[in-house]
Formats: structure tokens, sequence, C-alpha cells
């Protein structure tokens, strides 16, 4: 991959044929002689992991071959994500890149979402035309709502994306339909695919201009866990569940109608988020970072927005959410959902990171050097913290105790 050859867009069944959150695992580093090999996994595109289950602990990736730092595991882009309130007018709420071209323009209803000249030509308009009434009312506090409960936008995102899927999924049932009733309608039939096709995502086609990327369906999030259920599906504390109802009934009155669903859809919809959303940063260091913040330890304080409760929602990154600096200089911009990236379970001591391109896709990159059939984990929080703190932010925002190897020895 990234050897030259043309960029190929890879749909989520090329990679893997199920996505758990990597939240299962209380702290991953497992060796080749813990994973359950019997199971049967469809070998994807990004051939250096390839899934596997940990016994006791679930849902994993590991590597399918002995890697060298450095090596490119996975580049996914994200299934649906927003800016935080202080990039709206700056960046892409489609493809978060700058909107610097003249064609570029704030809607004129809301006054809120802007949308680069590309992405503005396709479904990203449409999934803006399902949010742009309840983003007024978030721009005007109705009801003490405002444009930094991130989660509640993001909820209405997903949402949006949701309406899409079932649509798409609709018509296309109705050409299988077709297709089988008689010939003649296939033909009919086979116009609209190619136009559904040729209007795919513009931000997803620009980023697999770029290289590779993995484009998730609408049902993989569905395979995340949502810390409802307990078990598989983790078990957020009751005082967290409390609030993601608390949220679902403010949702409830924003949603427009075209998108509305259940309260407990909601509830369970935002537990997804809040345990395998990623924080998004800036594809560059901030040009007036000095050399001591480029290195600091990140400060603590407010996200920029409100979220769940006012709560930490998940990072799987180093710095908080909302400073001025992200680690690395990298400031952070918005929060998103990214399925089969969800599925890297957490270490204290990983041998994988992640980052976020131009095009707002996640990269995960080996930091080290990688043994055939290690299992491959990546940081939910900073790894400068204290044994203690790391663990603290973990049972707090991913409700898991990290068993990790760092952690057992510091013990």
């Amino acid at each position: 991959h990234g050897s030259g050859a043309k960029s190929r867009h890879l749909s989520r069944s090329q990679f893997m044929m199920g996505s758990g959150g990597g939240e299962k695992n209380p702290g991953g580093d497992a060796s080749l002689g813990d994973v359950d090999d019997d199971r049967e996994y469809e070998a994807g595109g990004f051939d250096a992991i390839v899934p596997a289950y940990v016994k006791g602990s679930g849902e994993a990736l590991r590597a399918a071959r002995n890697l060298e730092p450095g090596t490119r595991l996975l580049r996914v882009a994200p299934l649906a994500a927003i800016p935080y309130a202080a990039e709206l007018s700056t960046i892409c709420g489609s493809c978060f890149q700058r909107c610097d071209d003249v064609d570029s323009r704030a809607c004129e209803r809301c006054g809120v979402a802007r949308l680069c000249s590309r992405c503005a030509a396709g479904p990203a308009l449409e999934q803006h035309n399902h949010e742009c009434h309840a983003l007024s009312r978030l721009r005007d506090g109705d009801s003490g709502l405002t444009l930094q409960h991130n989660d509640l936008r993001l909820l209405l995102r997903l949402l949006s994306v949701r309406r899409q899927w079932l649509t798409t999924s609709s018509k296309t049932m109705t050409q299988d339909v077709n297709v089988e009733i008689n010939t003649t309608a296939a033909a009919a039939v086979g116009v609209v695919a190619a136009e559904t096709s040729s209007s795919r995502n513009p931000a997803a086609e620009a980023a697999a201009e770029a290289g590779d990327v993995i484009v998730d369906d609408y049902d993989a999030v569905l395979e995340l866990m949502s810390g409802l259920e307990g078990g598989d599906d983790g078990n957020l504390p009751d005082a967290a569940v409390a609030t993601l109802y608390e949220v679902a009934k403010q949702a409830k009155y924003l949603v427009a109608p075209q998108l509305r669903a259940s309260v407990d859809e909601y509830v369970a919809l935002l537990g997804r988020l809040q345990l395998n959303g990623f924080e998004m940063t800036s594809a560059t260091a901030t040009a007036t970072a000095t050399e001591s913040e480029l290195h600091a330890p990140p400060r603590g304080g407010e996200a920029d927005g409100e979220g769940i409760g006012k709560a930490r929602r998940k990072r799987k990154k180093g710095n908080e959410p909302g400073e001025e600096q992200g680690v690395g200089g990298h400031r952070p911009i918005g929060i998103g959902v990214f399925p089969s990236a969800a599925r890297f379970n957490h270490s204290c001591a990983p041998n994988a990171h992640q980052s976020f391109d131009a095009h707002g896709c996640v990269t995960v990159d080996t930091v080290r050097r990688v043994k055939k059939g290690e299992e491959l984990t990546i940081p939910y929080v900073d790894t400068r913290l204290s044994g203690q703190e790391r663990r603290a932010k973990l049972r707090k925002n991913f409700a898991f105790e990290c068993a990790c190897v760092r952690c057992l020895a510091e013990q």
C-alpha cells in the first residue's frame, strides 16, 4: 500500500468481518499463544494486521508478520465526525480540510456549518440539511443547549448517516427485487446503481485519492460496544447510563422528523460514541508551538464543549480535549467515530499509535518492532501520566480496569 499504484477505496468488508470496541480487552499485550486461531476471519486489504479473538478478553488485532517501527497498520475514514465549535468557521464540516477556497461558504439558514466546494455538491449537503434546524437551535442556546454540546452534535451527524444508509439499503433491496422479476427492469436498475455509486461521499473519495482507506458502513457502528448490556458489550456505571438517558431526552426534541428513533436507540448510540469515539487533531503541528510545548505533558482543563455530562469522552490519544496545543503541537479539532479503528485494544505500553491526516482519517502506525502474532495496541490515555492517574481515567471514561503489562509491573 502506498507503493505508487492507483489508490483504492476499500470497503469495510475487505478488511474485517466484525468490529468490536477496543475496550473489551482491559489491557492488551496478548502474544500469539493467547490468541484463539480457530476462529475464521476474512483477509483484508491492510495485510499487516489480522483480526483475532483473545481468550478472556475478546476481539483484538494482531500482527500478521514481523513489523518494523513506522509500519502503517490502518487508515480509516470517519463514519461520522464533527468539528469542535471553535473550528466550525475554518474547516469543512465533512472532509475536515481547511475552507480556504473562495467557493466554500457557511449555510445561509443556520450560519453554523461550512462546507468546501467539493463536499457541498454531495451527500454532505444532505447530511447538513437533516441537521440544519437543530444547529440553529443550538446556536441560539435553545433550552440551555449550545454548539458546545459535542456529543449531541455527533449524535445528530450519526443519525443523518443512519438515514442515508437506510435509504440506500432500501433502494438496493428494491433493485434486487426488480432484477429477479424481469431482465428488462434490470437494465434500469443498473442505471440507478451506477448513479448511486458515482454519488459517494466526496470526502471519502478525496481520502481515497490520497491512499488506501477503509470506509465503514453504518452497520459497523452497531457492532461496537455500547456499555449497556454487560459482558462483551461493556458495563458503564449506572450514573453514566442515567446521563446518557438525559442527553437522549434532549435529542428527542432536536432531531428532524426523518431522523427520529426511540430514546433507547439514542442511548445505545450515545454509549457507542462515548466508548469508541476518537478526538481528532490537526494533521500538522501548530506553527506557533514552542519546543517546550511540543514535548510538554498535556494540560488538563475542560473540553471544548460539554459532552455527555461534561465528562471526558473516549480519546484513544494522549491529550485532553479542547486544549490549545495537543501532544506534539497537534491541535484538537473535533470528534468522530471510526469503527474499524475502534478494534484496537489499549495498553499503557502500546506498540502502535494513532494520528490524523489532512482528510480527517485516522492512521495507525507501529512505534517499535512487533513480532508476528503479537497483539497490536494503542494508548487511550496519556501514557506519561502516573499509573494511578491512567487507571483512574480508564476506569472513568472506558469502564474497565487496565491490566496491561506496565500497570501490572507498577502495581
